[in-house]
């Protein structure tokens, strides 16, 4: 842990040293994802489904009742997974390729008895979903992963669309192959179909690469500030808030993201410096700061680096809608994300981690309630 502070303030706290080791993440970190030879995570997926997805999923009566399943429910020797969010240009172009993947397999005699696909759009909501799937006549079923679980218990590889097959065995359900970016042809996704099934697992899985976050991703999400003009930013989000001159703690967390203590006579405010990987493929990771006050309500928006469509920082009438959107939230409420109302125009990903970040800052808020520090 390191110190961080303005001349004449108070060093670190007990409890942001507390802080750091009960809670260390909060903020996307780069980690091992999930990779050939690991198990599946132990992950739960809605049944809200139609009786025809139930029953291509081959799901049983029991399991449909619980509301709930898990990958090894699902019918079959192989399971092909394919993680896309409706907004990701490389999803929407990939989406015939997998569909053209998905025919050919159901047309085999043999794989048809042994394979299924499904699709979990992260970050959407079942609405966007369905639109997805009517607009691109997606033939399997697609579930709505709105709070980035899935993404989350496997590792974000730097977006989607996002290929996993997934082998039953002995022992369980094991990660056989993964594929991040778009495919480039069905009959490739064919071929390795085939391979896996065929062919020993074993050497498959002792021939596979660990799946890693893709270079220029990792790169990217360090923010594209100096430390000075961090602490800069950071003051100017509190004072804009109407903080006035606050003296500043920041405790650096082992993920590199921080927490930020402001007092002033009006009293405490925090902030975080949040980096976030993108939801596709050709995006770029984003980074802001979201300043809050002791009774958990966000009070200022800062977009250091935040993109929209064709990867442009939003303008200003854009920063200015957001922070309107998210003045006065509470970021211990959760919420859903409705991109219709939400969202800045051509901006819905990076508006949905936006969301979806405000939510994870009441964790921090929580810890902090806990232990008398508001006060």
């Amino acid at each position: 842990m390191t110190e961080t502070m303005r001349p004449s303030v108070r060093g670190v706290t007990a409890l942001a040293v507390w802080m750091l080791l009960a809670f260390p993440v909060c903020a996307d970190a780069v980690e091992r994802i999930t990779s050939p030879g690991d198990f599946f995570p132990d992950y739960s997926f809605s049944t809200d489904l139609s009786t025809a997805d139930t029953a291509y999923l081959g799901l049983s009566a029991d399991v449909a009742q619980k509301g709930s399943f898990g990958i090894g429910d699902i019918w079959g020797n192989l399971v092909v997974l394919e993680l896309f969010n409706r907004y990701c240009f490389g999803c929407q172009q990939g989406a015939p390729i997998i569909n053209r993947a998905y025919e050919l397999i159901a047309s085999d005699p043999a794989l048809s008895t042994e394979v299924r696909f499904m699709g979990v759009g992260v970050g959407n909501n079942d609405k966007v979903v369905r639109e997805f799937r009517e607009e691109f006549d997606v033939p399997f079923p697609l579930i709505a992963d709105p709070k980035f679980g899935l993404l989350k218990a496997l590792g974000n590889p730097g977006g989607t669309p996002y290929t996993v097959l997934v082998r039953r065995t002995s022992r369980g359900m094991v990660v056989v192959d993964t594929h991040f970016g778009v495919l480039d042809a069905a009959e490739h996704l064919l071929d390795r179909v085939r391979e896996v099934l065929s062919e020993d697992l074993e050497r498959i899985l002792a021939e596979a690469k660990p799946a890693e976050v893709a270079q220029w991703v990792e790169k990217e999400l360090v923010p594209p500030l100096t430390e000075d003009e961090i602490l800069d930013r950071v003051e100017a989000s509190m004072k804009r808030a109407g903080y006035g001159s606050v003296g500043l703690h920041s405790v650096e967390l082992p993920s590199g993201d921080r927490l930020f203590v402001g007092e002033s006579k009006r009293g405490k405010v925090f902030a975080r410096l949040i980096s976030r990987l993108p939801i596709c493929d050709v995006c770029h990771p984003i980074h802001f700061i979201l300043t809050f006050d002791t009774r958990a309500l966000v009070v200022d928006f800062d977009p250091v680096f935040v993109t929209k469509y064709w990867n442009k920082p939003w303008n200003e009438e854009e920063v200015a809608f957001m922070r309107k959107k998210l003045l006065g939230l509470s970021v211990l409420e959760e919420r859903d994300f409705d991109p219709e109302v939400d969202a800045v125009s051509t901006a819905t990903m990076s508006s949905t981690l936006i969301f979806d970040s405000l939510e994870r800052t009441g964790e921090i808020m929580r810890i902090l309630e806990e232990e008398g520090y508001l006060q």
